[in-house]
């Protein structure tokens, strides 16, 4: 049977190769490479080198190569150089591969987590001026060595860089991290502010992160949590609780599921829209904002409810859990400011929303930026709208007719 990543490669594989051609013919005659001179670069890995002063740079490659089936497929070239300069990289390759590099093929950037820590600024700066690289390509920070994520031997047997992409691609719709992209990095890098963030990668094997699969020697690559950047530099981490409650603040959630304990009650709603707004103004005596957001979900499952109701009960019910979903919602935004808080940090860009909306007080405030941010009071109003909230009074688990108690109701 055909798995979904061999779907999703194979529906893929076809635009990027037409993309490569064309972004050739366009580039007119002057400068022209023939198609079989070159290695794709799909993704690149940066490091601290062994050497003070180098990089340790990990080109994932890849060739186009015939199969017997006629689906095309891509035979995986990764070499890791170390170099003083980032430049400098094509003419070190040339000394030990027939192929050029071509990086307008690039879509993901592994920064390595010592790199992170002592500044990806001057890295990036390369990326950023080379003309072949694009601003969309995606930001990655390593736990670990980028060339180690790059070099991660999947269950899958997909090469690293392209599954990270089509992970990257494939959950936007989710919202199970952020979505950092070159060009927006360096945007928010040039605000006062705020603090830029990158959702951090690591590889996995069988067992870890509560993620089980049947080959024990494979690996996965996992994208959770983020890493918080000031000056260029990786000050601070977020975990999973915080960075999505920086995607409910930042109006990044387009569809997510949340789960809520009360009591013996565990109910699990799927988020079908939500929108974010906010206002600067006085919360009690001091000038802070307030985030309004509004969200509809979807009931999946509640668990722990054990008297029966009849659909006068149930429409009441799922009125009681209106505010249990806005709680839920709020206290991942509260994880989030909290750590703001605590590091001094404006990951949230609470900074920037002061500064669009009342730029007088921000003037006030910004020469004690982003410490100044603990001063700040922040306010939520949550409105949750439920839909689709039909009761199935048949389920196996569900409290019967008849007395016998049960632990679940199943929504239809």
């Amino acid at each position: 049977m055909e798995t979904p990543q061999k779907k999703s490669f194979k529906l893929r594989l076809p635009i990027v190769l037409l993309l490569i051609i064309g972004i050739l013919f366009l580039g007119g005659c002057g400068g022209k490479r023939e198609i079989n001179e070159l290695a794709y670069m799909l993704g690149m890995g940066i490091d601290k080198g062994k050497e003070e002063g180098t990089y340790l740079v990990t080109m994932q490659m890849a060739k186009p190569k015939a199969s017997g089936g006629g689906a095309a497929e891509l035979e995986n070239w990764t070499i890791s150089i170390e170099t003083k300069s980032l430049a400098a990289i094509t003419e070190r390759v040339a000394e030990a591969f027939d192929k050029q590099p071509f990086a307008g093929t690039v879509r993901v950037v592994v920064l390595g987590e010592d790199l992170a820590e002592e500044g990806i600024n001057e890295a990036l700066d390369y990326f950023q001026r080379f003309y072949e690289f694009r601003r969309t390509i995606y930001l990655l920070v390593a736990k670990g060595q980028a060339r180690e994520i790059l070099n991660t031997e999947l269950r899958t047997r997909q090469i690293p860089s392209l599954s990270l992409f089509n992970t990257i691609e494939g959950q936007k719709g989710q919202s199970a991290f952020p979505v950092t992209r070159l060009g927006h990095y360096l945007t928010v890098l040039g605000r006062e502010s705020q603090n830029p963030i990158i959702p951090r990668v690591e590889s996995i094997r069988s067992g870890e992160h509560g993620l089980f699969y049947a080959d024990q020697e494979a690996q996965e690559i996992l994208i959770h949590e983020s890493a918080v950047f000031e000056g260029g530099k990786c000050v601070a981490s977020l975990s999973d609780q915080e960075t999505k409650g920086c995607l409910w603040l930042d109006d990044e959630i387009e569809s997510r599921i949340l789960h809520k304990e009360d009591g013996g009650l565990k109910v699990t709603a799927w988020v079908l829209s939500s929108k974010t707004k906010y206002k600067v103004e006085n919360i009690e005596g001091n000038m802070g904002i307030r985030f309004n957001i509004k969200a509809a979900v979807s009931i999946n499952e509640i668990l722990g409810k054990e008297e029966q109701v009849d659909i006068r009960g149930w429409k009441q019910f799922i009125e009681e859990l209106k505010p249990l979903m806005a709680q839920a919602i709020q206290e991942e935004c509260e994880a989030a400011v909290a750590k703001s808080k605590e590091q001094g940090l404006d990951f949230i860009g609470i900074g920037r929303k002061i500064e669009i909306k009342n730029p007088k007080y921000w003037r006030e405030i910004q020469e004690n930026w982003p410490q100044g941010i603990k001063d700040i009071p922040v306010a939520y109003d949550i409105n949750v709208k439920i839909e689709h909230s039909g009761l199935a009074r048949n389920s196996p688990v569900s409290p019967q007719e008849n007395g016998a108690k049960g632990g679940s109701h199943t929504l239809q």
